[in-house]
């Protein structure tokens, strides 16, 4: 900085001194020059400022840290590949760590690499979306299709989780910060979006039936529960409902609003709501997953995912007419929307109360940085994008996908707002991803810390159900084991970054664990493969002595796992 500060001041003395023996003529050129220095400058200080916050975060990375990453990301090469292809699967990976470097700038505390991080987060989102709509493609095609899906997603966790595994502000509301910073970045494609249609009169007459169609398709799906869909979406609507519930009983401080004498009552009913809510949202999720698994693990029901009356007739009458009943009641998707915007109130009303106690101008800042840098290079990407795609037929690429009056009606739209609206949806995909994290942290489905370790092991548990459907059950039980081994290793690293700090001489003491938990999987998978193929011959075990010597060995591994989980 002092080198860079240097040249600054020598060039405006350079530029101070040339336009004192210049004549009157030559005033203007040097005054465009020095603001062009300027200009420059302020770029490489910006940029600066942004290489030194990512190299803080992978400052000094524990020996931990480069384990759990260089496990990760050859799992997730090699079962990739072998699953879904060369290319696939690098995308994925790809789009996770590009996802992993937007989500540190975003989450930053300076306004300039915030600035920064929006311009980032714009083709990052673009790399994201891509695996991301592909997955889900896969996963409603049902079948061994609906597991590439579940593939594709684990690839692109597997390369998130290795970006930010030696994050330190991962467990500290890192991910909640990138995902709205990503949304503030939307925000500020949707601000370019709206000023390049506000002058066309027609553009605007469209836009409002657009919105107007778009509002009723979403009312219906919602509220009125048509569809096929009407089981996922009363999902969707009780984990949304569930999260926001739970995340504004923590974030506001209610007790301070009742006498001190009737605190105690008011905690104890507030974690009993907060247990609710938790209990609510993982029964959201098991339906969810029994909704797209149930139709391609048996043939009773024919629709991906399970429509209401195919619950209705295939279950026992009062269970299946009931459930039926709850899922598609108008009344209850209302108390749930009702619940939503409540919590989304009551918690930026405690937002803007603490807000006014900080610097208001530095908040501002770092609320409209995102924006303004996303806004920055959407106008350059919708630009480009739309003179490539000139001869692309959007109405027909959409057709069957989105309602027709916003078929219809594409033609009257530029193409650059077109294109800026699809960046629109590329970051809210990019938001939804970080989202997601905050909500299983949230649930306690995800630990308080080793996050990112979790979630590494959570991918390759992924990718070994999915190398186990298409029989590759050797590759499975090593992939399987190594995802205890992630989560042993990324639990060790986060307490050691936490307890001894990044600058200790920990090497020796990492590398014994590390070899000790790698050596200890690789026995592991090595006797249940060994078991594996012993089973696969189809033994008969007629002694007594030796089938009781099974059964213990049998009941032994399941104590040593059990405990081996506990500690």
């Amino acid at each position: 900085m002092e080198s860079m500060t240097g040249e600054l001041e020598g060039d405006r003395a350079a530029d101070d001194a040339e336009a004192s023996i210049r004549p009157p003529s030559g005033e203007t050129s040097g005054r465009s020059r020095t603001a062009r220095v300027g200009g420059f400058a302020s770029v490489r200080r910006v940029a600066a400022s942004a290489l030194v916050g990512v190299r803080e975060v992978l400052a000094r990375p524990t020996a931990s840290d480069v384990a759990t990453i260089g496990c990760t990301l050859v799992l997730a090469v090699v079962v990739g590949t072998s699953l879904v292809g060369v290319g696939l699967a690098l995308l994925a990976i790809a789009s996770g760590l590009v996802a992993a470097l937007a989500t540190v700038l975003l989450a930053s505390d300076d306004p300039r690499v915030r600035t920064l991080g929006g311009a980032v987060a714009v083709p990052a989102s673009l790399v994201t979306v891509l695996p991301t709509v592909l997955a889900g493609a896969l996963a409603l095609s049902g079948g061994v299709s609906l597991f590439a899906g579940v593939v594709v997603w684990a690839l692109v966790v597997a390369g998130l989780a290795s970006g930010l595994v030696s994050w330190h502000r991962l467990g500290r509301g890192g991910a909640w910060r990138g995902a709205t910073g990503a949304a503030l970045a939307a925000i500020g494609v949707v601000a370019v979006v709206a000023v390049r249609l506000f002058p066309d009169s027609t553009a605007r007459a469209r836009a409002g039936e657009a919105a107007s169609s778009v509002f009723g398709v979403a009312w219906d799906a919602l509220v009125v529960a048509d569809g096929t869909w009407a089981v996922v979406w009363f999902a969707a609507l009780l984990f949304v409902a569930a999260t926001a519930g739970t995340v504004t009983l923590e974030f506001v401080a209610f007790e301070r609003l009742v006498p001190p004498d009737r605190r105690e009552t008011l905690e104890n009913a507030m974690g009993e709501v907060r247990r609710g809510c938790s209990h609510a949202a993982r029964f959201a999720v098991v339906i969810v997953l029994v909704a797209f698994v149930t139709p391609s693990a048996t043939d009773r029901f024919a629709d991906v995912p399970v429509t209401p009356a195919a619950v209705a007739s295939e279950l026992p009458a009062p269970i299946g007419s009931a459930f039926a009943a709850v899922a598609t009641a108008s009344s209850l998707r209302l108390v749930l929307l009702a619940v939503l915007a409540l919590s989304i109130s009551v918690s930026a009303l405690e937002w803007v109360r603490r807000t006014r106690r900080r610097n208001v101008a530095v908040v501002g800042a770092r609320l409209c940085a995102p924006a303004i840098g996303a806004a920055t290079v959407a106008v350059v990407i919708a630009l480009a994008l739309s003179t490539v795609g000139s001869g692309v037929d959007l109405a027909a690429a959409l057709e069957g996908t989105a309602p027709p009056s916003l078929v219809g009606s594409i033609g009257a739209f530029p193409r650059s707002a077109l294109v800026a609206a699809l960046l629109v949806v590329a970051l809210c995909s990019l938001s939804g991803l970080l989202s997601t994290v905050t909500a299983l942290r949230v649930l306690r489905l995800l630990p308080e810390r080793a996050i990112g370790g979790a979630l590494a092991a959570g991918s390759a548990f992924a990718l070994a159900v999915g190398l186990a459907v298409v029989g590759r059950i050797e590759l499975a039980i090593v992939a399987g084991a190594l995802a205890f081994v992630l989560w042993d290793v990324g639990e060790y690293a986060d307490g050691v970054r936490y307890e001894l700090g990044r600058e200790s001489p920990t090497l020796r003491v990492e590398l014994v664990h590390v070899t000790g938990t790698l050596l200890s999987g690789a026995a592991v998978a090595g006797a249940t493969i060994a078991l594996s193929r012993w089973i696969a011959t189809d033994p008969v075990v007629a002694d007594r002595t030796s089938a009781a010597i099974v059964v213990a060995v049998g009941v032994l591994a399941v104590v040593v796992v059990a405990w081996s989980l506990r500690a």
